[in-house]
């Protein structure tokens, strides 16, 4: 909680800075919304740690199955956010036909990932049948 109310009020005040700037230097003010939302995301690696405790204990609880049913979901989480920073960062910019590339693209890679998951859960209702 603490966290998330520290990035509403650092985006709002670079939202602020950004909205004073942009009429006499887009640039600059692109460049202060990329470094806000890298600061943010830098901040919020600390949370994903929180979940590896989780990551082990299903590793433990599923075996081998656990490792191949994981690596796709943090592979496919990964992309995803990726992703959608690099698309909205491309919408700021006024770049709609990269934003539009960017998110199709991130949504193949993450189909992709997804497709080895997918046949082993295919796989064993095979199994189960």
């Amino acid at each position: 909680m603490e966290l998330m109310l520290k990035a509403a009020a650092a985006s709002l005040l670079s939202a602020a800075i950004a909205l004073l700037i942009r009429r006499h230097n887009p640039e600059t003010a692109l460049m202060l919304a990329a470094i806000t939302a890298l600061c943010i995301l830098a901040a919020s690696l600390g949370v994903v740690n929180g979940f590896q405790a989780l990551r082990d204990q299903v590793r433990r609880m599923l075996g081998e199955k656990g490792e191949l049913l994981l690596t796709p979901l943090v592979k496919c989480l990964a992309i995803s956010v990726v992703a959608k920073f690099a698309a909205e960062m491309c919408r700021d910019s006024g770049q709609n036909a990269v934003c539009a590339a960017v998110e199709m693209a991130g949504t193949a890679c993450a189909l992709s990932t997804v497709m080895p998951l997918l046949l082993s859960i295919l796989k064993m209702i095979g199994e189960l049948v």
